[in-house]
């Protein structure tokens, strides 16, 4: 049997549910398609302690902006599951559980499409697929020559430091959550090794604000992936930051200060044995650069608007400390 249908949605997550809000504000029939439960990859990929990087008042699916009573905060994993959920049900989103679609083509007539799935067909005039962009890990080849001797996971399935065997850690990758999860480890007394990637980071706080919120208001976040203006950014790392225990920045000298080991990129392994790059200085002066271009891109915004912004402390100015929503 075949189901029709004007619009189908493949993906049943925030991006999915966004789009399905809009449909229904339009009076569009549609399905969203969901392989597991809305907020899957939010309770099986996190670890336990995860939070956004971004405050609570960036939580702005649309017509369901933030309304608790900490718009400073962080959400913790737990609460943007039941963010979602509550998005779902605002709406009475018509999400399927469980339908895992497995294969997408044109009709035979080319007069739209014909999704086959674990239980039913599907033919729609219109099929969007919102599954994601980071849904398979990403595994360097090299991991393939560790020995089976050492315990190897990727961030999806690292959930607290217990979890571990004992020993020292070494982590691959220093972006958002390669930085987070390392903090984590070292904070739990273990020995911890970080190979430094190419990833920014991003000042927490900057003249009386969260980071985020001068990116907000400069219309960072309002760009679109076409957007030419700056075509190298669409693939760059996230840059690293925290929103654990209120929020505060990373700072790779940090780390190094605390007792973290750094190290350059692995580009290869030989049984026990691992090839590092020499090029840590090069990366960590590249997250230092990227956090200044920041600020000189914050202070411009903040002098061609006029805005009465406390001036900029004493260097010390992505260390944390609480933050700000826009006004």
């Amino acid at each position: 049997m075949v189901e029709r249908i004007d619009t189908l949605v493949i993906g049943g997550s925030q991006a999915g549910l966004a789009i399905s809000y809009f449909l229904t504000q339009e009076g569009r029939p549609h399905v969203v398609l969901e392989k597991d439960q809305i907020e899957h990859s939010w309770i099986t990929e996190r670890w336990d302690s995860f939070t956004l990087v971004t405050p609570n008042w960036a939580n702005q699916l649309p017509g369901f902006p933030y309304q608790g009573d900490d718009p400073d905060g962080f959400l913790p994993r737990d609460e943007i599951v039941t963010y979602l959920e509550d998005y779902a049900a605002s709406f009475n989103a018509p999400v399927r559980l469980g339908v895992r679609a497995h294969r997408l083509g044109k009709e035979e007539d080319n007069t739209g499409y014909r999704v086959e799935t674990n239980e039913a067909a599907f033919a729609a005039s219109n099929v969007v697929v919102a599954t994601g962009f980071f849904q398979r890990p990403r595994i360097p080849g090299f991991a393939n020559s560790i020995p089976p001797a050492i315990n190897q996971i990727h961030s999806s399935e690292y959930r607290n430091p217990d979890t571990l065997p004992g020993g020292a850690v070494l982590v691959v990758g220093s972006a958002q959550s390669g930085c987070q999860i390392a903090e984590e480890i070292l904070e739990s007394g273990r020995r911890v090794y970080l190979a430094v990637g190419s990833a920014g980071r991003i000042p927490r706080r900057y003249r009386g604000k969260d980071g985020m919120y001068w990116s907000a208001k400069m219309g960072r976040f309002d760009r679109s992936f076409e957007d030419p203006a700056n075509p190298v950014e669409r693939y760059k790392p996230n840059p690293h930051a925290s929103g654990k225990n209120g929020g505060h920045a990373i700072n790779l000298h940090q780390f190094a200060r605390a007792g973290m080991t750094l190290l350059g990129r692995v580009i290869a392994t030989d049984g026990h044995k691992i090839t590092l790059a020499p090029d840590l200085k090069e990366k960590v002066a590249q997250a230092d650069q990227y956090s200044k271009d920041r600020m000189v891109a914050f202070d411009e915004y903040i002098r061609k608007a006029g805005l009465d912004a406390p001036e900029p402390d004493d260097g010390n100015t992505d260390d944390g400390g609480p933050t700000h929503g826009p006004d």
